[in-house]
């Protein structure tokens, strides 16, 4: 048997300082499914009319203006000695993506501000825009790039530093995270997170479901919540997760129709 050692590759190093930090949140983990028969009538409506809009972009609309509802979420605590809470005034919200850089897949991610004043066509058009970036050349990624390629120790002490400030905290983290598995069968995944609240998405599975008296077949799509117990308690956090669902699940059709309507208009 040979066992190569070698460094750790510096595409990887952003991704080491970032769980580093993570690792200061005092984690709960927050999990439910959701009837997502409204969430692929609204996906397919979007589709006849030539537009494609991620399960993500849909997440991302439904949470922030969960977070209209529950603004005490929208805020992280930060220090040991002397813990500060910073409460954001902006929803923005972190989207992670799967990153091909140097031959290697990696995880980067981006904040999209002010999505609550946004509807999904707008959304769906950033993400588009960061998917088509390349991660050598994209500007979103100057940032990133440059944290690589300091040494690993030097790395640490500069995330930590900029990580202090709080306005860029909220540039660079958001007031929550998104980040979905939903392209393979993967059910729940609690993912590890510097926000106060991270989404992990999974696959949507055609399971049984029991409706009144009867067993029925409905889409249902796994969601679960990574909360920073610092900053939030259970209660709180379970009812967030529950106003969600409830959102995606009971909307009727209201939010996406003013959607198509704006975008019938355009």
């Amino acid at each position: 048997m040979t066992i190569k050692v070698e460094p750790l590759p510096p595409v990887r190093r952003h991704t080491v300082h970032f769980l580093e930090k993570a690792n200061e949140s005092q984690a709960i983990y927050l999990s439910t499914e959701i009837d997502a028969s409204t969430l692929v009538d609204a996906k397919t409506t979007f589709k006849q009319r030539s537009e494609n809009i991620s399960y993500v972009s849909f997440f991302l609309y439904a949470i922030s203006r969960a977070i209209e509802v529950y603004p005490e979420v929208n805020c992280s605590v930060q220090g040991k000695r002397h813990p500060k809470r910073w409460q954001f005034s902006s929803i923005d919200g972190k989207v992670t993506m799967d990153t091909l850089a140097k031959g290697e897949r990696i995880v980067t991610s981006n904040v999209i501000q002010a999505l609550n004043k946004k509807s999904l066509s707008v959304i769906q058009e950033e993400i588009n825009e960061l998917k088509g970036v390349s991660f050598e050349t994209g500007e979103q990624f100057t940032a990133i790039r440059k944290l690589q390629q300091l040494p690993t120790w030097l790395g640490r002490k500069i995330f930590k530093k900029v990580m202090k400030k709080p306005e860029t905290w909220q540039q660079t983290q958001g007031s929550f995270t998104v980040t979905s598995l939903g392209h393979v069968p993967i059910n729940t995944f609690f993912p590890m997170t510097t926000s106060t609240t991270c989404f992990g998405i999974g696959a949507i599975r055609r399971c049984p479901v029991v409706v009144e008296d009867d067993i029925v077949i409905k889409p249902m799509m796994p969601l679960s919540m990574t909360f920073d117990h610092r900053a939030i308690d259970g209660a709180l956090a379970a009812d967030f997760l529950h106003h969600i669902k409830t959102l995606i699940e009971e909307w009727e059709g209201e939010a996406w129709q003013e959607d198509l309507k704006n975008q019938a208009t355009m």
